[in-house]
């Protein structure tokens, strides 16, 4: 059995804070809550890892916005692990 953050299976919260990714794959940017640095003078958006998305990247998932070809918004809180 996993437990959060046992055996290597970490889960987190984060925010969407760049989408454009360069490789066209329609992973994102997230600045992960209590693991990266919310200054962004120290940790620079550009230098946050990519995240590949699990939910549909057609949907913002954000305001209720619904489908939308925007796909997540900057500024959108995510999960995963």
């Amino acid at each position: 059995m996993k437990i959060y953050d046992k055996d290597g299976f970490v889960w987190w919260v984060g925010v969407v804070e760049d989408r454009m990714d360069p490789l066209q794959m329609g992973r994102c940017r997230v600045r992960i809550f209590g693991y990266h640095n919310d200054d962004k003078l120290l940790l620079p958006t550009e230098d946050l890892p990519w995240a590949i998305p699990v939910q549909p990247i057609v949907s913002a998932a954000m305001s209720g916005i619904g489908i939308t070809p925007a796909s997540v918004l900057p500024g959108t809180w995510v999960v995963g692990f």
